[in-house]
């Protein structure tokens, strides 16, 4: 191959690396800001809520007896099941990465 044919391949051959790099890319998801979650859509960002069997006291009565509350083990509280007790999820549109992947 001649040195100007090859010097002319290897301009297209950048110019078209650059335009890729241009036009694709990754960009800041614009579902969930970058962060890679979302609010639970269960607990709405409060994880922890009163128990419905002991109100919150840690304590149940059963015929004149306390004992503790055996769905929340005495804490008073339950964790939301849907996120763990964090109060987010993963983004369901970046899959937790906080960019995607655009062609644009």
């Amino acid at each position: 191959m001649k040195k100007s044919v090859f010097r002319s391949f290897l301009i297209v051959a950048i110019a078209m690396v650059a335009m890729s790099f241009t036009i694709c890319g990754d960009q800041t998801c614009d579902k969930c800001g970058g962060s890679g979650k979302l609010t639970c859509p269960t607990c709405l960002g409060s994880p922890r809520f009163a128990c419905a069997k002991c109100g919150g006291s840690g304590t149940v009565v059963y015929k004149g007896e306390s004992y503790q509350c055996g769905i929340c083990e005495g804490t008073g509280y339950n964790e939301c099941r849907t996120c763990a007790g964090k109060g987010a999820v993963l983004c369901t549109r970046c899959f937790g990465r906080g960019t995607i992947h655009t062609n644009d």
